[in-house]
């Protein structure tokens, strides 16, 4: 097995090779979160146009329950036109006279409400359509969206699939021990082992390193390593 800087020139080579895996890997775990989001917000747009579709169904069906009432106070009003001149006292007269006008009266309010509602069924129904030419653009937008990040994935995957294959030629050549301590290491610091003295302190965490260490460090007799976050340390050219 090679000495240990050359050991080390080794991990570090290996070492982009794994911060380009670590980066993509990340990239790549956050398209199904992406994914999600596109659909999630497309369907708060579908529930906006279920509202719409339902506020205009909700109008029509007012302005046709008014207009029953209306044909319902209508034939009422000449059932009782048709009895007025047959009644035999004023009283009686005057009374389904009077009954007929406040009728009319009720015709006339009932005629203004089927108006206004006649207006905002028209309103609704134009706001529904607006709304739902405006889903077939979002559709139309979010199917493109997510075929995008579909091909992105793939493009991750493929650099992920080129660049496993290119760390196949570094790790034969490294001490099986080594690699070990090294990809645990990996795994748990954000895909950052090996790092170089800063300034007598870890590169990786900063941490001040005794006198002691930096000095092993410096004669690369011995693999070192920072007491705080456990990266490989190494003396840099």
């Amino acid at each position: 097995m090679p000495l240990l800087n050359e050991q080390i020139k080794i991990l570090l080579e290996l070492q982009k090779i794994d911060a380009e895996i670590y980066r993509d890997k990340k990239e790549l775990a956050k398209v199904p979160e992406l994914q999600k989001k596109l659909e999630a917000d497309f369907e708060k747009k579908k529930s906006r146009l279920r509202s719409a579709e339902e506020q205009s169904k909700a109008l029509q069906l007012k302005q046709k329950q008014k207009e029953g009432d209306l044909q319902t106070k209508e034939e009422k009003i000449k059932k009782l036109q048709g009895q007025l001149y047959q009644l035999k006292s004023n009283k009686e007269y005057t009374a389904m006279d009077l009954e007929i006008k406040g009728l009319k009266a009720d015709d006339s309010l009932l005629e203004e409400e089927i108006l206004r509602l006649l207006d905002e069924a028209d309103q609704a129904k134009t706001a529904f359509t607006k709304e739902k030419d405006l889903l077939a653009a979002e559709e139309k937008k979010m199917k493109n969206d997510l075929a995008a990040l579909d091909q992105e994935a793939e493009g991750i995957r493929a650099r992920l699939a080129e660049a496993e294959e290119k760390r196949k030629a570094f790790t034969p050549n490294l001490d099986p021990k080594l690699i070990t301590q090294y990809e645990r290491v990996l795994k748990t610091r954000d895909g950052l082992a090996v790092v170089p003295v800063k300034n007598n302190s870890c590169g990786g965490c900063h941490l001040g390193l005794p006198p002691q260490v930096v000095h092993e460090v410096r004669l690369q007799e011995k693999l070192m390593t920072c007491e705080d976050c456990a990266r490989i340390l190494y003396w840099p050219a």
